[in-house]
């Protein structure tokens, strides 16, 4: 009776919420490339064939697709979102929060009444997604899978704005990720240590765990070329912290979330639980606390997030992760130029624009600059027209080397760190 009467209260439950999306008048709208009509067919992660009617309403479980759908310019399409969706900043102030990406419920969903909603591979429980499907709300599940390494958030991206019906958008935006990424690489390329990192979330008194293989926080400190002492011990996924398993691994550092910090009560808390008040990482504050989306959501800011860990755990890099604005450069004409905070950089060949960006700037050919900009320019091009304009003018010889140009762009560590990598490779 009990089981028949529960059957009965999802039944009614049901068709409640199934009046409530039917009232929703779906919408067959434009993309914002301008190129792509509504509906659309696409196949998600799970092999799923999606029809999406509509994205004037989109709700997102899970803070790292949120992010991807802010940056492909629909955050104002976003009607509901998961607690983890953070970034961009002030989002939970006001859009309706749907629950947690690992404990969704179909209510709070469908009470946003979205014309589709998006999640990962790792949302739960999958039953919720079955009973959107049965409501006639379009579910797409984005590609979460460990394998993929730190290009994970290049998948979630392509497919995301595959969904989205912009392509063109996507590509351009997994592109600068990409390049980010190689940044980190790039980074590290030349320096001496090998530090020993162990990645420990915890939550309260009665959820602390550590990381090791098959998780996005191997995948990080092995971009930065450190040593996963986690994966070390043995550990793969996650497992209990111990002082067994802290003495074993032994790390240099310990990576935290900022959130795990504060259900342990602080920092002088962290350090008193299990084996960790030995390690070299807490006796010489070495226990690293980053946002928890930021550093390992795995998204639009995973190439930023490795930065500015590799920042933290190598002392002799020379990547310079900020340009030391203003700086002054004297450059192939003899001119000494004093460059300032530019809104914007710009090369005028792609031989040169190549070279600037993987000193780490996101750079275009320059055609039509914005006034405040910086223009690195080749002996042989046009350039007098620009700083009679008022642009700020670098000019390089146009057999440039990679010293010459990193120089020219403030940041000569860089350079070193470039030039290691090409040798490297």
């Amino acid at each position: 009776m009990i089981r028949q009467l529960k059957l009965r209260h999802w039944l009614l439950m049901v068709m409640a919420l199934s009046l409530l999306v039917f009232t929703h008048p779906l919408q067959h709208s434009q993309a914002q490339d301008g190129g792509t009509t509504f509906p659309i067919t696409i196949t998600d992660a799970t092999g799923n064939d999606v029809t999406i009617e509509s994205i004037d309403a989109i709700a997102s479980g899970s803070g790292d697709v949120t992010e991807i759908i802010a940056a492909l310019g629909f955050e104002d399409n976003l009607v509901g979102i998961d607690i983890s969706s953070t970034y961009p900043e002030g989002l939970l102030d006001r859009i309706p929060e749907i629950g947690f990406a690992r404990r969704l419920a179909v209510e709070p969903i469908a009470a946003v009444n979205p014309t589709v909603f998006f999640c990962t591979e790792t949302c739960s429980p999958a039953s919720v997604f079955d009973q959107l499907r049965a409501l006639n709300i379009p579910v797409v599940i984005i590609p979460d899978n460990s394998e993929s390494g730190i290009e994970l958030p290049l998948e979630k991206i392509t497919m995301v704005a595959a969904a989205l019906g912009v392509p063109e958008q996507g590509e351009a935006l997994r592109t600068q990720v990409a390049r980010e990424i190689e940044w980190a690489k790039t980074a590290v390329a030349n320096v001496t240590e090998e530090p020993t990192i162990l990645f420990l979330y915890v939550r309260g008194r009665t959820l602390q765990l550590v990381s090791g293989t098959n998780t996005p926080a191997y995948d990080l400190i092995a971009t930065v070329d450190g040593i996963d002492v986690g994966a070390a011990a043995g550990v793969v996924g996650y497992m209990p912290l111990s002082a067994e398993v802290m003495l074993n691994a032994y790390p240099e550092y310990i990576v935290m979330f900022q959130g795990s910090v504060d259900s342990a009560g602080g920092l002088d808390k962290v350090r008193e639980l299990p084996g960790v008040g030995d390690t070299p990482a807490a006796q010489n504050d070495h226990i690293l606390v980053f946002d928890d989306q930021f550093i390992l959501g795995m998204s639009t800011r995973t190439g930023l997030a490795a930065l500015a860990l590799a920042a933290q755990v190598h002392p002799t890099m020379t990547w310079e992760t900020e340009v030391a604005y203003p700086y002054s450069y004297t450059d192939a004409t003899g001119t000494k130029i004093s460059v300032e905070s530019p809104v914007s950089v710009y090369a005028t060949d792609e031989t040169l624009l190549a070279t600037v960006q993987e000193l780490g700037f996101h750079t275009e050919l320059v055609d039509t600059p914005v006034e405040g900009s910086l223009i690195i320019a080749n002996q042989s091009a046009d350039w007098a027209n620009w700083r009679e304009a008022g642009y700020t003018i670098v000019v390089v010889n146009d057999t440039a080397d990679i010293p010459e140009i990193a120089a020219a762009l403030g940041v000569p560590g860089r350079g070193e760190a470039l030039i290691a990598r090409k040798a490297a490779n």
